[in-house]
């Protein structure tokens, strides 16, 4: 078993393919399409790293402040962000500002986003 993640995004597609994907790769997949349902999923099953997209229907930066949620009740949780934010909106950020511990520009190369799960989790 490779570790279970959680992914968090509003795209079904998303969610759809990244799990489906991850999943060939040996990972126990969990989703969750708002950052409501993710931290209750979070706070249930204890993901061993989490994927989050950074906008959300009820707000561009609905992500932004997810992270820094999941980071203050986990700080030892490793949040991967993947999104195409920076090619929609001129958004000003860097790394720290998101409290994540990758920061991905989708579409995401699959090979890239399986290597850096595996130096989170230790898989």
């Amino acid at each position: 078993m490779g570790g279970k993640i959680l992914i968090i995004d509003d795209d079904s597609d998303i969610l759809e393919t990244t799990g489906s994907i991850l999943a060939y790769e040996g990972f126990e997949i969990h989703t969750a399409d708002s950052v409501e349902r993710g931290l209750e999923l979070t706070e249930k099953l204890s993901p061993d790293i989490v994927l989050l997209d950074i906008m959300f229907p009820e707000s561009k930066t609905r992500g932004f402040e997810a992270a820094r949620e999941l980071k203050s009740r986990w700080p030892k949780l490793p949040i991967i962000v993947l999104t195409a934010i920076n090619r929609e909106y001129a958004f000003d950020f860097t790394q720290q500002d998101i409290k994540a511990d990758e920061f991905l520009n989708k579409p995401v190369r699959t090979k890239r986003l399986v290597e850096l799960i595996r130096q989170h989790i230790g898989s």
